[in-house]
């Protein structure tokens, strides 16, 4: 897949995402798009590292980058791009040590990428639970 078409499909999901949330649906509908494509984005950078496939793991995090790149400009509040930033810079570190050619340095880097993801999310839920309490 090329650059072109990634950066593409990355500006259009970025505008379907931005309509959303102008509709107010941007947690559910972009939220459930930007979680997709990060979670088969992630899911080929493991397969690759099982494999010890050097340009997978950088193919997939350069994808992976560029949509986070796209994601921080029409999603979430302080400090939702605050784990956002956590997230891009693990995955920075995974894209050099896959160019490296660097096995153990691009696990550890995932591993980084996957313990902010996790983060992130308790954020999320911890938002959503005290938007619902303090709707009742």
């Amino acid at each position: 897949m090329s650059t072109r078409w990634i950066l593409a499909a990355a500006v259009t999901a970025a505008l379907v995402a931005a309509g959303a949330g102008a509709r107010g649906g941007e947690d559910d509908e972009a939220g459930s798009f930007w979680m997709q494509k990060k979670l088969e984005y992630s899911e080929n950078i493991l397969e690759a590292l099982a494999r010890e496939d050097y340009p997978a793991i950088s193919k997939n995090a350069r994808s992976m980058n560029a949509l986070s790149q796209m994601e921080k400009w029409v999603r979430g509040s302080g400090e939702y791009r605050a784990q956002l930033k956590i997230f891009q810079n693990a995955n920075k570190q995974l894209i050099r040590m896959g160019d490296e050619e660097n096995l153990d340095g691009a696990s550890l880097a995932y591993v980084q990428l996957t313990l902010s993801c996790v983060n992130c999310h308790k954020v999320v839920r911890d938002r959503s639970s005290e938007t619902t309490l303090r709707a009742r």
